[in-house]
């Protein structure tokens, strides 16, 4: 889950057309000012980071803090403004590797993923799948995908019973 990447202009052609009161240069210039505010690191009211699309409607807030939700789910945001989450400076890509090669995780981007370097959380090391050869590959998953989460959240989760 997560944003949808849109170009400004992609967005601004689907918005005109289901708000045709809307102007495109006013609309533009909302995005392209909430767009500067996020590059600067602007911050909502609450910490997190701006929702440059719904910060251009009602000044800048996070997604959680305009729409009431904890999860963009189908949500379009300005490509520019979603972050990548790490550096991919010598990292291998999946395009540069020997079809025959090719094992392992790969990001979103084609980028390959260290799982040695993936951060355990607390929670993990009190659930019975920790350590638990089966599931490793889910638990991996499952860490790297909320790696920038302020909470972590495994709905695989079992509490180990300690005699």
């Amino acid at each position: 889950m997560g944003f949808i990447p849109i170009s400004i202009n992609a967005y601004i052609k689907i918005h005109l057309k289901n708000n045709p009161t809307e102007t495109e240069k006013d609309l533009r210039n909302r995005l392209n000012s909430a767009l500067a505010d996020y590059k600067k690191g602007i911050k909502c009211s609450c910490g997190n980071d701006i929702w440059v699309i719904g910060s251009a409607s009602v000044g800048n807030s996070c997604f959680k803090c305009i729409t009431g939700e904890s999860y963009p789910t189908d949500d379009y945001e300005i490509d520019s403004a979603i972050k990548k989450g790490e550096n991919k400076k010598g990292r291998r890509h999946i395009d540069d590797i020997d079809p025959t090669q090719i094992a392992g995780f790969f990001d979103d981007d084609g980028y390959e993923i260290n799982t040695e370097l993936i951060k355990k959380p607390t929670l993990c090391l009190t659930c019975i799948n920790d350590d638990d050869p089966n599931e490793e590959m889910l638990c991996n998953m499952t860490r790297y995908d909320q790696r920038d989460e302020k909470e972590f959240k495994c709905f695989a989760y079992k509490k180990k019973i300690i005699y």
